[in-house]
Parts: C-alpha cells; structure tokens; sequence
C-alpha cells in the first residue's frame, strides 16, 4: 500500500485491493482484521488520510476539497468522516492545532 498507493485511485475498493493481492476479499477481509485491527475499508481510509494528513503539512494552502481528490476519497464528506476516525478530530480542528501525523 505505501508503495505502490493504489489507495490514491478514487473509488478503489476491498475487491480492488484482493485482486492486486492475488486474494479474495472475504480472505483479505479476515487477515486485515486480525492484523491491523480494521475493516478493509478502513484500512484503505487510513492510507489515504495520512497521505492527505502529510500532503497538508507540506502544503498547509491546500483545501479540504483539493485533499480529498488527491487522496482518493470520493467527496470531501467522505474524507472529513474519515479524518476525524483516524485523527480523532475533523481536518479543520486538526490543522488549527498545528497538525501531526501518527504513525
């Protein structure tokens, strides 16, 4: 994933990332969950949020909309909604706050 990004592809998907894997999703579905603890989706989400998180520090004049299409969301809802699940506050209260990515 960190690699390659297929993350940054909009609309990429658990079907998408099986088959880039060799896998099928209820396969991969499983060995995410027990691994990373997540859902295939979140798991997804996340790359693409602390790419985006990454993305804004180095380009604190970027929009959130601008963010949200370069780091594969499909709307800027989607990608608030996700934000805030991974940096546990909205994109706007997390760059006010001078921002940090996790690790």
């Amino acid at each position: 994933m960190s690699e390659s990004r297929p993350f940054l592809i909009q609309g990429f998907s658990s079907d998408d990332l099986a088959r880039n894997m060799g896998t099928n999703r209820r396969y991969l579905s499983r060995a995410v969950n027990m691994m990373a603890g997540k859902s295939i989706r979140d798991y997804i989400n996340y790359y693409r949020v602390m790419y985006a998180a990454e993305l804004w520090l180095r380009n604190p004049a970027l929009k959130v909309s601008a963010l949200s299409d370069l780091s594969g969301f499909t709307s800027p809802d989607s990608f608030s909604d996700a934000f805030k699940k991974v940096m546990k506050k909205t994109p706007t209260e997390w760059r006010s706050t001078g921002g940090s990515v996790l690790k």
